[in-house]
């Protein structure tokens, strides 16, 4: 919730100064300890430093504030200032989203951000305006790859599987690709819905599988790596056309330098993610990509549309 508070002070001379409080809430799905977690709370010190205390804000990590639409909901009406999202999530809004989460876009992570350092990552930038959202740096989340209650070596092996996904009709159309079933759950009711055997595994990136817990239901970690979707971090135009233009720096700025931390982050979490997985004796997986990629070839020709854009994504080098 955002609240603007002014305080009157009085100086010797007996003139009066009013100072203007800014106090921003933002949602974090992930636990504190998470890389995007820990680059908020980074970030919430910077602009307190660098605004003279004047710019407060408060992040509530591991999904405290809700998930999914009632987030999404309280962003736009702006109850809730600042989130973390993936560009999944706007795909019926933002068409050009949908280009960005198509398997095997990315070669790898370099590639993902000399994209969206680019010009095409301002392009990107400047559709969400359009729909009042203010980007203030793009975030890494990682390669995306299965994970499932029992082996899985090949791309044929995941066939006749249900398995969670993030809710995309693009998504449930891979999984069709594959012969198996894409079932829409959100992220913290995946662990009860493996316990129960709803889903046989899910697919996400190696931190939120090890901080998720799901390891200790879906042990077998399929690094097939089919997707790097982009994540940044925002804030609702209704906050944004609150503040002056100097507080509207401070904050991308801020938000600019609060990114590349996380980057660093993220890329040092995931390396000791990888670690601890093997230690409590996940069954990691390194199969021939080549079957997965084939396999979800044909998923391109159902989106001519974006034909375009993933040919200069893919040219970018």
């Amino acid at each position: 919730m955002l609240c603007l508070i002014f305080l009157a002070g009085c100086s010797t001379l007996g003139s009066h100064k009013t100072v203007k409080e800014i106090n921003l809430k933002e949602s974090e799905l992930h636990p504190e300890e998470y890389p995007t977690a820990q680059a908020e709370i980074y970030l919430s010190k910077l602009l307190e430093e660098k605004s003279g205390g004047r710019i407060k804000l408060k992040v509530y990590p591991g999904g405290q504030l809700g998930q999914g639409k009632p987030i999404q909901d309280a962003i736009s009406a702006g109850i809730i200032d600042m989130d973390r999202a993936g560009v999944e999530a706007y795909t019926k809004e933002i068409p050009m989203t949908e280009a960005f989460i198509m398997p095997f876009l990315f070669r790898d992570e370099a590639h993902v951000w000399k994209v969206l350092d680019g010009p095409i990552g301002e392009r990107l930038t400047q559709e969400f305006e359009k729909h009042d959202i203010i980007i203030l740096g793009y975030y890494a989340a990682g390669a995306r790859s299965f994970y499932t209650r029992r082996p899985v070596t090949t791309a044929e092996d995941i066939k006749g599987m249900k398995i969670r996904i993030i809710p995309t009709d693009l998504f449930k159309n891979m999984m069709q690709a594959l012969g198996a079933t894409g079932v829409e759950i959100l992220f913290n009711d995946i662990y009860p819905k493996i316990q129960t055997g709803d889903v046989d595994g899910a697919e996400n990136n190696l931190p939120s599988y090890l901080t998720g817990k799901h390891y200790e239901l879906a042990p077998y970690l399929v690094l097939d790596e089919h997707l790097f979707i982009p994540e940044f971090l925002y804030v609702n135009k209704r906050t944004w056309d609150s503040l002056s233009l100097e507080d509207q720096k401070i904050l991308k700025e801020c938000g600019a330098e609060a990114a590349k931390l996380q980057r660093k982050l993220w890329s040092e979490f995931e390396a000791k993610a990888t670690q601890e997985l093997e230690s409590k004796g996940v069954k990691i997986i390194r199969p021939d990509k080549e079957p997965f990629r084939k396999a979800m070839g044909p998923l391109y020709d159902k989106y001519p549309q974006h034909k375009e854009l993933i040919k200069e994504i893919q040219s970018v080098n």
